[in-house]
């Protein structure tokens, strides 16, 4: 009875002074991160730091976290949780209770809505993470909402990263116009060393209603997206009829696109084109766009 015991014991402490390595062993990383990080003007501060999880997790708890980059551009929540498998501290779960607020130099606070988001990171061999992360019931007035928002990235060659972007069931809804639903969105693309994304893909649908596209974005100098995104349809009529409130076009204008796509035929091909701080659909201007920095 006793060795039965005492070998319970014995495996009980060993497990204890593992948990109390491996936990050190996250501080040291976690402050080494924090500080990489913040030497590349990305900072992130807690209200409240606690470690804990014993005896089968790492956890970090921050609350009231806020994330700075650079001089003036934020985003606070109302708690982050970092979670982690003793016995697996390379595979991190991330827990963020909304809701949270972006500010940004020329941008006002923007409060997002959402439930509970949560993160995934694998570190690979290499260092490098891959994330997955899922928003649901998201949020934000003035813009739109969504049922859900899932990213994926995970590391590419030569310093690049690809990335994935999926949404279900969105609202686009503009100040003082009409909602746009979509049913579904996705994208698919790399973000290279030179911060260029190449869009290999994204597509847009809307009952029977299709939207698709490839190319190539960056910002310029001034801060501005720059680039073209070359785009079909499978029902050039239904999609002007949809998002004509949005384009921002005079009434001849809009005679003249539609003149354009029935001269091109139902499944329409023109590109959207970013270039000087406007933004283009074909030949006509529809949009002044905003510096990101």
């Amino acid at each position: 009875m006793f060795l039965p015991l005492g070998v319970v014991l014995l495996l009980a402490l060993l497990w204890s002074g593992y948990w109390l390595m491996a936990s050190a062993s996250a501080k040291q990383r976690l402050a080494e991160l924090r500080g990489e990080l913040a030497s590349e003007g990305l900072k992130l501060a807690c209200t409240q730091e606690q470690w804990g999880g014993y005896p089968f997790h790492l956890e970090f708890t921050c609350t009231s976290p806020i994330l700075t980059y650079g001089s003036g551009s934020e985003l606070r929540a109302a708690n982050l949780l970092l979670v982690a498998l003793a016995y697996a501290p390379w595979q991190i779960a991330a827990l963020v209770d909304g809701p949270s607020t972006i500010t940004a130099p020329g941008l006002l606070p923007t409060q997002i809505m959402h439930q509970r988001a949560l993160g995934a990171v694998t570190i690979g061999r290499d260092g490098q993470p891959s994330i997955s992360a899922e928003l649901p019931a998201v949020s934000v007035d003035g813009f739109g909402r969504a049922e859900k928002v899932m990213l994926f990235t995970r590391p590419a060659s030569d310093g690049a990263t690809d990335v994935a972007v999926q949404a279900k069931s969105l609202v686009y809804t503009p100040v003082g116009q009409d909602p746009v639903a979509v049913d579904a969105a996705r994208l698919q693309g790399t973000i290279e060393s030179n911060e260029t994304l190449t869009l290999q893909t994204f597509e847009i649908n809307q009952d029977t209603l299709r939207y698709w596209g490839s190319g190539k974005l960056s910002l310029d100098q001034q801060g501005h997206i720059s680039g073209q995104i070359d785009t079909e349809t499978n029902d050039a009529k239904a999609l002007l009829v949809r998002i004509s409130p949005l384009l921002g076009l005079s009434e001849g204008q809009l005679a003249n696109l539609q003149t354009v796509l029935n001269l091109i035929g139902n499944g329409a091909k023109m590109p959207v084109i970013a270039k000087d701080g406007k933004l283009y659909l074909g030949p006509f201007q529809i949009a002044e766009l905003k510096s990101l920095y």
